[in-house]
């Protein structure tokens, strides 16, 4: 099984925490300049945290998601909000759209899942398919030149009564970053594993160009920073021709 079919469980909600999203939003309602009542694909769009707040703003939401579980979270997060989105089950290589949205969304290094570099490349081809022309995609991830100049092997953090340990590794033959996470609560541990490939700015640009999508712009955070090796992210926003 990949670990993308077992790291997205119950266990994961317990310790994924974003007090920020709303501010991320803004950026993402900004940067796409849509106007509202667009269509947007959140893909990869997890328990919808993105989407359902892009819903709230007026947005017309389609929240797309491998994970069952992810998915009954977002359609009891979005009821709970009292706000609208279609969420569809599915693997992102397998995408079945054609000119149906406005703009697509893929948010938190939510790309680089697949070791075979063609089936990555894939995703986006499918994204190109899936907007209409002049329909823009914004995806962020996490910042290879970072990962590079800041190379930490072992990080701990607090999540609400939980205690986090993440021990890292990164390839620089395949250019993936693995990272083995251990959840500690109530004294006892889980372990989890990711792994991703990750991105330089240019190899970014020349995927997303060969997709038939044109990069306009990259920045290195959510507050619009500029992209550097310094920042952690990078997120670049592209249009269809």
């Amino acid at each position: 099984m990949a670990w993308f079919q077992e790291f997205f469980g119950e266990d994961y909600l317990k310790f994924d925490r974003h007090e920020e999203t709303p501010a991320e939003v803004d950026f993402i309602e900004r940067i796409l300049d849509l106007p509202h009542g667009s269509q947007i694909l959140d893909l990869c769009c997890g328990y919808g945290r993105h989407a359902i707040e892009l819903a709230r703003r007026g947005y017309r939401v389609t929240g797309y998601d491998l994970s069952p579980v992810m998915l009954a979270r977002a359609q009891k997060n979005a009821k709970q909000a009292g706000v609208e989105a279609k969420w569809i089950e599915g693997d992102m290589r397998a995408l079945e759209f054609e000119e149906d949205f406005d703009g697509v969304i893929n948010m938190f290094t939510s790309f680089g899942y697949f070791e075979q570099e063609d089936e990555n490349f894939r995703v986006l081809k499918k994204v190109g398919v899936a907007l209409n022309p002049g329909g823009r995609f914004l995806i962020e991830t996490v910042n290879r030149d970072f990962i590079v100049r800041h190379f930490l092997s072992r990080v701990w953090f607090r999540a609400g009564e939980m205690t986090v340990l993440e021990e890292r590794a990164f390839d620089p033959i395949s250019s993936r970053s693995l990272v083995d996470v251990t959840v500690i609560e109530d004294g006892r541990g889980k372990r989890f594993q990711h792994s991703v490939r990750v991105y330089s700015y240019t190899e970014m640009e020349m995927l997303l160009a060969a997709s038939g999508l044109r990069t306009l712009e990259v920045f290195g955070n959510f507050d619009g920073s500029a992209y550097t090796w310094d920042e952690g992210r990078m997120i670049v926003l592209a249009e269809r021709g």
